[in-house]
């Protein structure tokens, strides 16, 4: 009697064991497939991971606000009854507002040691009515997005930990591709976060398409290992394709696309670009001139790395191969200023009334050019062409003995 009753214990012990074990298991695959997935559904476990999935977030809650503007140009541009005299207009507002939602209230509490924005000298009211943008007044029909829109982002500012980011510099760029925004090319534009340490390397960023369907993005921190992301990508992909401006192309990358018998890639908005290389729709952006600012740098330098790429200075990476980022942090002064290394362009100088058309000055002054213009170039590749490294930096310096790259 004594036997079968242990026996029947141990039978209903092992069933208990069994369940548990089950339970755990299931818990386990849970967790595994809602830590990270492609549509930003996180389970965060580390602080950088935490601020990429607020910040995907953030950009979800601004997306209907921005469609909203964005549509309006379309219709003004179809012959639609419009209170606003151009499409510049509607994207001076919705760019000035994205901008005020996340430094003013998503980064609001002094969580971060300092913030960038494009826009910092816009005075933007959306508290009291009628809403502005400097001396623009929103159109009415857009108060119940905008409030909407504030209502949440407030939300999310109260996830962002007080104390974690306290080192760190955010560069914002609300809105990167103004002339695409404004001419119907919504596809080509994006959201651009970067968080950067406290000697100015980016360490974490998102970069985020508002105007596609379904939204493209990509975030990450590479120290914490984590990758994020929604891409569009190549089908197949171009690993030999050279992603080039839109603008005018220089002798040196001209030779070294030729060098390198790589093909031309035509891109346009330095965030769309960046998304382009971790889409797999070319292997390598490569430019020398300039007419791009630290914060189209910060969340793409943030993010390709992540991936396993590179963003970087061109000229240490000709000197000896370095691989060697931009800084950023709050500043008055270029803090990768070279004395005589860049020619002053309207895009660079500091004070456009001195600019001289037709001109090649070369700077020799810090406080000639302004504090975030990128000044040296860009050598960025996917992780794919980090092995191609060696082979791009020998084409550069072969076409070098013809043409030196123009920085500006």
């Amino acid at each position: 009697m004594e036997l079968s009753k242990l026996q029947e214990e141990v039978r209903i012990l092992r069933a208990e064991l069994i369940r548990k074990d089950a339970i755990i298991k299931g818990l386990l695959s849970t967790l595994e497939v809602t830590s990270i997935t492609t549509e930003g559904k996180v389970k965060s476990s580390t602080p950088l991971q935490d601020l990429c999935q607020i910040s995907k977030e953030a950009c979800d809650a601004v997306t209907p606000m921005l469609r909203a503007f964005y549509d309006k140009i379309s219709d003004q541009r179809h012959g639609g009854s419009s209170k606003l005299k151009s499409d510049a207009t509607y994207f001076t507002i919705a760019d000035g507002i994205v901008q005020h939602l996340f430094i003013k209230y998503l980064f609001a509490g002094d969580k971060f040691a300092q913030i960038v924005g494009e826009e910092d000298e816009s005075v933007i009211n959306i508290i009291n009515k009628p809403y502005s943008v400097d001396d623009l007044e929103v159109p009415d029909e857009f108060n119940a997005i905008i409030a909407a829109t504030l209502q949440e982002i407030q939300q999310l500012s109260s996830r962002i930990d007080p104390n974690l980011y306290k080192s760190m510099t955010v560069f914002v760029d609300p809105i990167d591709g103004t002339r695409e925004f404004a001419t119907g090319q919504g596809q080509y534009v994006t959201i651009l976060i970067g968080y950067n340490d406290a000697l100015g390397h980016p360490a974490a960023g998102i970069m985020y398409r508002p105007l596609t369907t379904p939204v493209t993005w990509a975030a990450g921190a590479a120290s914490e290992e984590v990758v994020m992301g929604e891409l569009d990508m190549a089908d197949p992909p171009v690993p030999n394709g050279m992603l080039i401006t839109d603008g005018k192309v220089s002798p040196f990358i001209v030779d070294l696309i030729d060098e390198l018998g790589y093909q031309r890639i035509g891109s346009v908005a330095s965030g769309n670009r960046a998304m382009m290389l971790l889409e797999g729709k070319g292997g390598a952006y490569i430019r020398d001139t300039g007419g791009f600012a630290k914060w189209d740098t910060s969340a793409p330098t943030a993010v390709i790395e992540a991936y396993g790429g590179t963003m970087s200075k061109l000229p240490p990476f000709l000197d000896d191969g370095s691989l060697i980022g931009y800084t950023h942090l709050k500043s008055g002064k270029n803090l990768d200023f070279m004395p005589g290394q860049s020619t002053l362009t309207l895009s660079n100088i500091k004070d456009k009334s001195a600019f001289v058309k037709g001109s090649e000055i070369k700077s020799s002054d810090v406080e000639s050019v302004k504090a975030y213009a990128c000044l040296q170039g860009l050598v960025a590749v996917d992780k794919a062409a980090m092995k191609d490294l060696p082979k791009i930096r020998e084409a550069m310096l072969a076409v070098m003995k013809e043409n030196k790259p123009t920085y500006t």
